[in-house]
């Protein structure tokens, strides 16, 4: 069997819906909300493109300020009303990145990061999943999920984790920068 690793430079961080009337609802909302923060702010640190999704804004919301506020950085901002986040727009821009892994995390895990997950599967994407930053309202649906995903070959990962693999090597320059986001308090 063959060994997947993540390039830094060969991967995408795509954010599912996390949204003003979707995350309060969610099992360990504030959990998530720190986790994909600090996705987002070690992906910056190591030049991994970031992409966003908004599931029907117009009901749900815009994203919540405190991941709004980290995305100077985001190439895509995309709004949805399709379950799955593999819209043409994000599509063309994973293509034009030459992408080849794409980090997924966000809201609903049952819903619609299931959806994008197996699309981008579908697609010959390589999806790692960060469970720690992924949430359903009930957790038996987020197991369910995510148990799925993991049979359907998506990788199984947390952000700490991600990010130092994404690093690969503490002499790295970035690597100070990183491990402050890694042990920042929660």
């Amino acid at each position: 069997m063959d060994v997947v690793r993540l390039d830094p430079k060969r991967s995408a961080v795509l954010l599912v819906d996390l949204q003003e009337k979707l995350l309060p609802v969610m099992h360990e909302k504030t959990t998530v909300e720190r986790r994909a923060g600090r996705l987002i702010q070690g992906a910056n640190v190591l030049g991994v493109p970031v992409l966003l999704t908004e599931q029907y804004p117009k009901g749900l919301g815009r994203t919540v300020g405190s991941i709004a506020r980290q995305l100077d950085a985001a190439v895509c901002t995309d709004e949805k009303t399709r379950f799955s986040a593999c819209s043409e727009s994000v599509i063309r821009l994973l293509e034009k990145f030459e992408t080849k892994s794409v980090v997924v995390a966000g809201i609903e895990t049952h819903v619609c990061v299931l959806q994008t997950c197996l699309d981008l599967l579908e697609r010959g994407y390589t999806v790692a999943l960060c469970v720690d930053a992924v949430s359903s309202r009930r957790p038996i649906d987020k197991k369910a999920a995510v148990d799925r995903m993991m049979q359907a070959r998506v990788l199984p990962t947390t952000v700490e984790a991600l990010l130092f693999e994404l690093m690969g090597d503490a002499n790295s320059p970035k690597f100070r920068e990183l491990r402050s986001i890694i042990q920042s308090k929660e």
